[in-house]
């Protein structure tokens, strides 16, 4: 975009005042370098890089993408905007954005808005020919990318040789696969309209970075990027981003939420195949427990990265022990199972398990012998914990549900 800064700057100059360019959407793509006459809005279109959502709405009701030539917009100090002139870009029927003049202390006159409009079409045919390169360049890096991820036939490792050259991601200290997905409260099925939000909010974060930082691929139901990073608080910022982003775009698509995988983190791209299987399993795990929503990494979890290891591609429903489907199968199973995951996941710790259930201590010890009674195991024994232990993880990933029990609930208590 040298070339379209070049020309705000020029014009900038003919003119003596801001001039400021923004893409259809209102996405700052060019500004002037006199920022100590900018008003609120611009200031803030600048930092962010889009401007506020009042300002879009204020202009998107004006009809300024239906203006052939120029149009004036008065000053609204209640959205912090200065008199300015709209000159919409257009290549052909296309809308690319506008370009902004601010009209004040003085309005321009008509052969300054002559020259701006001269400007505004070398500039419109400028953003069109940025687009077609773009992309194609998008074009050959998406095929690169699903390579690399093992998304279509071929050898990863000579697509990341490939993609390493290219300079297309950065050579930083690590790189981590992330994956976006959107989950239905109704357990409604992905469409295309989610997909499309996803896709937007990966891109979004790709051009919020900087170059060669985040690259993006939509596959699936599934936005992925390749995250490149130097320190884990820039992952961390990328992913609250991501997230943001995502959240944003289907703030207008009810009942759906942004949930995110993150693979452990790796140089060189030739484990990109093995990173992207493990953000999709970590994206698995956020899916069905709360405590690794909305963000999993797979470094962060814990046991249920070790079942999903030796799961493999089985089903996890497949390999629940018998000893836990008798205690699924039990009529005071909605109390049960939770005592005995909790109690678990505190290490045999009665007080503190007790604590957490707000049950006393001898209710909690005969839930125990219950579950004893009902799965045929001891819990003494090392042996029957683990598989215990290990059985409600791959039955949570199989989708079963539990919730805290409380002495309210049907509790099997002698």
């Amino acid at each position: 975009m040298n070339d379209l800064q070049s020309l705000v700057d020029a014009l900038a100059a003919e003119l003596g005042r801001p001039v400021g360019i923004d893409d259809a959407r209102f996405r700052s793509l060019a500004y002037s370098s006199h920022v100590d006459e900018l008003d609120q809005v611009r200031l803030s279109s600048i930092l962010q890089r889009e401007a506020p959502k009042a300002v879009t709405e204020y202009l998107t009701n004006l009809g300024i993408d239906r203006v052939e030539h120029h149009c004036r917009i008065p000053a609204n100090p209640a959205l912090g905007m200065v008199a300015r002139v709209c000159l919409p870009l257009r290549f052909g029927e296309t809308l690319l954005g506008y370009v902004w003049l601010f009209d004040e202390p003085s309005p321009l006159r008509d052969v300054e808005l002559a020259l701006a409009r001269r400007f505004a079409d070398e500039a419109a045919a400028l953003i069109f020919r940025l687009r077609q390169l773009e992309s194609a360049d998008r074009s050959v890096e998406r095929e690169m990318l699903t390579e690399v991820l093992g998304l279509r036939r071929g050898d990863p490792e000579t697509a990341g040789e490939r993609l390493a050259a290219s300079g297309r991601l950065a050579p930083t200290a690590r790189r981590h696969v992330v994956v976006l997905e959107a989950r239905s409260a109704a357990g409604a099925a992905v469409d295309d309209q989610v997909r499309v939000r996803l896709s937007a909010a990966a891109d979004r974060l790709r051009r919020s970075a900087a170059p060669g930082h985040v690259l993006a691929v939509s596959a699936g139901d599934a936005a992925i990027t390749i995250v490149a990073v130097d320190e884990d608080s820039g992952l961390e910022r990328k992913l609250d981003q991501l997230l943001d982003f995502a959240r944003h775009t289907l703030a207008d698509a009810s009942h759906w939420s942004p949930i995110v995988g993150v693979s452990g983190p790796y140089t060189s791209l030739a484990r990109s195949r093995r990173a992207f299987d493990e953000a999709r399993r970590a994206l698995t795990v956020a899916a069905v427990e709360p405590a690794f929503a909305p963000i999993a990494r797979w470094d962060a979890l814990g046991a249920f990265r070790t079942v999903l290891q030796l799961l493999g591609d089985g089903d996890p429903a497949d390999a629940v022990p018998a000893s836990l489907n008798a205690l699924l199968d039990a009529p005071d199973a909605d109390t049960l199972v939770p005592t005995l995951a909790a109690w678990l996941d505190n290490g045999g710790d009665a007080k503190r398990t007790a604590e957490e259930l707000f049950v006393h201590r001898s209710s909690l010890y005969n839930r125990l012998n219950r579950i004893q009674a009902v799965s045929g195991v001891n819990l003494r024994s090392g042996d029957a914990r683990l598989e215990l232990h290990l059985g409600l993880r791959l039955w949570r990933l199989a989708g079963g549900r539990t919730a805290p029990a409380g002495p309210s609930g049907p509790t099997g208590d002698a």
